[in-house]
Parts: C-alpha cells; structure tokens; sequence
C-alpha cells in the first residue's frame, strides 16, 4: 500500500491505472485531490475501493468486455481436455510412463456430445460466449438462476438446448460445472463442500472467474475425498497459491496462472481499450463508470 500511495502522491496524476492490484481503501483516501480517475485495466473490480472512491468523487471504469471469447475458450479448453483426459496422459508421459501405448487404456475418455454443461453466472456476457461454443458441439447448458428465468431478451431465452435451473440443479445435473459469475459479497466461497457434494462423482469444475467465489479449503477436502472427478483452476484464491498449497500435489486438480485474458490479441485489445475510456474521460464523456 504505501508503494501505490507512494507513486500516485509523488505524480500527482489526473488518472491511475490498476491491472488487478488489491488498492485499499485507506490509500484511496490519502490520494491527492488532482486523481479524478482510476483504471481498471480489466473486467473484474473486486480489487477497487468503489464507495471510497465515491466519495472522493473519484470515477471508477473498468474494461468489460475485452476477453469475453478468450476466457469462453479457456472453458473449453478445459471440458474438452478433460473428456480425452488430455492432462492424465501429459503427466504419465512426463514421467516417462508409456502403458497407456501398450496396454488396456487407464483414464475413461469420451465425447462431449450430449454432455450437459451447467453454468453458474452463465446468462453474462462471458457465459453466452461459453454457450456460444457448447452448444455446436452438441452440449445442453444449463444455467443458474434465483428467477429460474434468463434476462428479457437474452439470446438464448427460448432455445432447446438451454435450460434455467436453481443453482443446487445445476451442480446435480451438470457434467460440467463452470464458474462466470463476478466476484463480490455474495458470491465470495460461493462454492464449497456442500454444493460439491451435489456434483456427479465423474463431474468436473471449471474456474475462470475469480479465485475466491470456491472455498479452496472445502474444495481440496473434497478432492482429496474423491467427491467429484477434478477441478481445472484458471484462478486460485491466492495468486499464485502459496508454497505449501495442496493443489499444487493433487493428481486431480490442473491448474493454469490465470491466463483465460492474456492471448496476445486479447491483451492488445486490452491496450486499446484502456486508451478508450482515458480518452472518452478527457473528451468529458467517461464510459464504462461502475461508480456513477
């Protein structure tokens, strides 16, 4: 903390740009009076004081829609891995381990046709790009919802292969499990043992969110216990998890360091979009205020 309000006191900048850097409140209020606008380079602002910032009629702005397709294929690239156990076969050849070459196949492996892949968040811009890609391959989606309904209007609002379900039907029914949603108040360890439980024993869980919306601690037990098949964690609740984390050891966890946003196309889009809205703020029109 002292290293940002080191920086942004010793500029004195109109505006700040933060890349998922945890900014306390407490550094917001010792701001000086000349920053007028801090810069999310992201989707996610969990990290932002916003109400600090309020008040010190400080505009909040993140970048909402920069990595939508690139996170939607790191799902994917997660389901479809997992169904020809891509990551099993990687780690027994990585240990120099040949049997599944010359004998009876050791992991099931199978086509994701038919396969249900359940949603949690999933009626957000980032869920419909998963679906967008589900569906052509032949997979059902289905979607949690407190409403039991998708938004008026949404794309998939009356299509056959998408269903709206409580989020307990979601975890039951779901080959798949994926994680979309935002992370905040409400969905911080969202998931945790009990949902786990409700999961298919060959079901999967998928995160590209935000680390923290799963209770790691709950989630490693279960793991550990068999409960669900394995989790594929684009995101952790510490980055990178510490030292002594269990899912660095657990055969059934697979983990990336968070790089569902970092393709280099969707990196300069980032860039360019993170000069649309300091642009839009100097012309006296901000957009994408999550602060208002």
């Amino acid at each position: 903390m002292d290293e940002i309000i080191s920086l942004v006191n010793g500029a004195k900048p109109e505006i700040v740009i933060t890349k998922e850097m945890e900014v306390p409140a407490s550094a917001v209020e010792q701001f000086p009076s000349s920053v007028r606008l801090l810069c999310e380079a992201g989707t996610g602002y969990n990290n932002i004081p916003v109400a600090a910032a309020r008040q010190r009629g400080i505009l909040v702005c993140n970048i909402p829609t920069y990595s939508n397709e690139s996170v939607a294929h790191m799902v994917i690239t997660y389901i479809l891995s997992f169904s020809a156990a891509m990551f099993d076969q990687a780690r027994l050849l990585h240990n120099n381990d040949r049997s599944n070459f010359y004998s009876s196949f050791q992991h099931p492996i199978y086509e994701v046709t038919g396969k249900t892949l359940g949603m949690i968040g999933g009626s957000g811009t980032i869920g419909t790009c998963v679906a967008d890609i589900a569906i052509p391959l032949g997979m059902k989606i289905l979607i949690s919802s407190r409403s039991k309904t998708l938004p008026p209007g949404h794309k998939y609002e009356n299509h056959p292969n998408v269903q709206v379900a409580p989020m307990d039907d979601v975890f039951r029914y779901s080959d798949f499990v994926s994680i979309n949603c935002p992370l905040n108040q409400e969905t911080r360890h969202l998931v945790g043992e009990r949902e786990l439980r409700w999961m298919k024993p060959n079901a999967f869980l998928i995160n590209t969110a935000r680390g923290a919306i799963i209770n790691e601690k709950e989630l490693i037990k279960c793991l550990k216990e068999g409960v669900i098949a394995g989790a594929g964690l684009d995101t952790q609740e510490v980055e990178p998890p510490l030292e002594d984390s269990e899912l660095w050891r657990l055969p059934n966890v697979f983990m990336t360091p968070h790089i569902g946003w970092r393709r280099l196309e969707t990196r300069q889009r980032l860039i360019d979009k993170t000069a649309q809205n300091i642009n839009a703020f100097i012309q006296g029109n901000p957009i994408n205020i999550v602060n208002k």
